[in-house]
């Protein structure tokens, strides 16, 4: 995205760095932008707490309060007067947009809407005194939400879902879908044959939605695919700090951890796993295993913002058998599993490459400065 803005404007980035990010791995970045700049986060667990604690007593939600940065407001406020427009890419930072004079454009990139996040969070929590915490939590996030939307001259949505419901927050801003993408020629499907027997999953479980749909798919469904299949193994990619994998299906899981190529981990697999039961937005896992022409089984909340058709694109299964069911039936039909994977990489050619959504977004940003 910011390759694409680069291309007709000059862009300075201010960005959030958390510890273990690597801003010396972005040199390729920098070359297309006018400026750089990182605002380090120091969440440790004493930190998270004082913030929690703090937004008990305040109205501002915990997910805004982790996100003050002194030396990002005083630097925002130092240079914005030099810039036509300010872009705000995720809902916390918009506690920052007070520094933004009223009269200069101001862009708000939505990822998810927030509180239908929090909402369906809530909704399969199960320690009390954290699902106390969140509903205590909700009518302030939505507070925010709103002010935010209001706020904003111009909202990006990831998908027409999570547009509809912004429209229904914002009283004058134009709302428009910019979906996430994704690198086609980074992303090719493999031409070795994946093992039939194998599942990928990618995602950092710090994530909630990853989190808890692991937790749920390790309890629920594995347990069932191995009784049908012992060959069965599920290949867990990305951070797994906390996860604790069950005994009885120990032996089938095999934690990768961070990785530096998680391309030949999902080449290596039959299927594309994604047991999400709450979230919003689009799911970048997915328009990744698309490009990669994976055969994909998920749950209907984890395919959300995606146009992909049940038994064309993708397998949807909502109940733990079903998806069971489901992920067994396809170990049986490998070109079942192609073509699943065939229309999913075209999917992701017609809707879903950078160049064509960077298009979309350059001209959203010039209707606005010409206005």
């Amino acid at each position: 995205m910011l390759r694409a803005l680069a291309s007709e404007h000059e862009i300075h980035l201010l960005s959030c760095l958390r510890a273990d990010d690597a801003p010396d791995q972005s040199g390729s970045l920098r070359e297309v932008l006018a400026g750089f700049e990182t605002f380090p986060l120091a969440h440790s667990r004493l930190q998270l707490v004082g913030a929690a604690a703090g937004s008990l007593l305040s109205s501002m939600p915990f997910v805004v309060r982790k996100y003050r940065l002194p030396a990002l407001r005083a630097r925002l406020a130092e240079i914005v007067a030099d810039f036509d427009l300010v872009h705000i890419d995720m809902l916390p930072l918009m506690a920052y947009a007070d520094q933004v004079p009223a009269s200069m454009p101001l862009v708000l990139n939505a990822h998810n809407v927030e509180q239908t996040l929090l909402e369906r969070r809530i909704g399969v929590e199960t320690n009390a005194l954290a699902r106390g915490f969140l509903q205590i939590q909700l009518p302030r996030l939505r507070t925010f939400e709103r002010a935010a939307c209001e706020r904003a001259d111009m909202i990006l949505a990831c998908s027409q879902a999570d547009a509809e419901q912004l429209r229904g927050l914002a009283s004058a801003a134009p709302v428009h879908v910019i979906p996430n993408g994704v690198d086609l020629e980074l992303n090719k499907p493999g031409s070795n044959e994946p093992r039939a027997s194998q599942l990928v999953f990618v995602g950092q479980m710090s994530w909630f939605p990853n989190r808890d749909g692991m937790d749920w798919f390790l309890a629920e469904v594995l347990p069932r695919l191995v009784a049908a299949r012992a060959d069965v193994r599920l290949m867990l990619v990305g951070k797994s700090d906390g996860l604790q994998v069950p005994t009885d299906v120990a032996a089938n899981v095999c934690l990768a951890g961070f990785v530096d190529d998680v391309r030949s981990y999902i080449r290596d697999s039959a299927i594309y796993v994604v047991p999400l039961r709450s979230g919003s937005g689009t799911r970048l896992k997915i328009l990744e295993a698309m490009a990669l022409g994976k055969a994909i089984v998920t749950t209907t909340v984890g395919a959300e913002g995606i146009a992909l058709r049940h038994g064309n694109d993708a397998m949807f299964a909502d109940t733990a058998g079903d998806f069971a069911d489901t992920v067994l039936k396809l170990m049986s039909q490998p070109e079942e599993i192609r073509r699943l994977g065939a229309n999913a990489r075209t999917l992701a050619e017609r809707s879903f490459g950078w160049q064509a959504i960077g298009a979309a977004m350059l001209e959203q940003y010039q209707a606005l400065l010409s206005s």
